[in-house]
């Protein structure tokens, strides 16, 4: 919710749809990538699909080719998505991976 709030905050309706473009596209990316890992570390696991790995591959493959020109036709705003993003780890952080808590926040949580 409070990135997106900041996302609203530029007033220019292109310029959020280029944000949640490359943030939404890099996570794709991401998850293919991480699914790929999970093939070759943990081969046993039941899969109820299983595709060829030449899919996920090549999926990359352009994936990256596209990620690499978004961020070089447009830099700003490929910087400006990923620190709205990075916002999120202090408190994936704080809030789930951290040591102790204050009682106040676990009640929260």
């Amino acid at each position: 919710c409070v990135s997106t709030l900041l996302m609203l905050v530029t007033g220019d309706i292109y310029t959020l749809i280029n944000y949640v473009g490359f943030v939404n596209y890099l996570w794709y990316g991401v998850t293919v990538a991480g699914l790929l890992v999970l093939r070759w570390r943990e081969p046993q696991l039941p899969r109820p699909i299983k595709v060829n790995l030449l899919f996920p591959i090549s999926y990359l493959l352009f994936w990256g080719a596209l990620l690499l020109f978004s961020v070089w036709s447009e830099p700003l705003v490929c910087g400006i998505g990923l620190a709205i993003t990075a916002t999120g780890a202090p408190l994936y952080l704080l809030c789930i991976r951290g040591g102790p808590r204050p009682p106040a926040l676990r009640r929260a949580l």
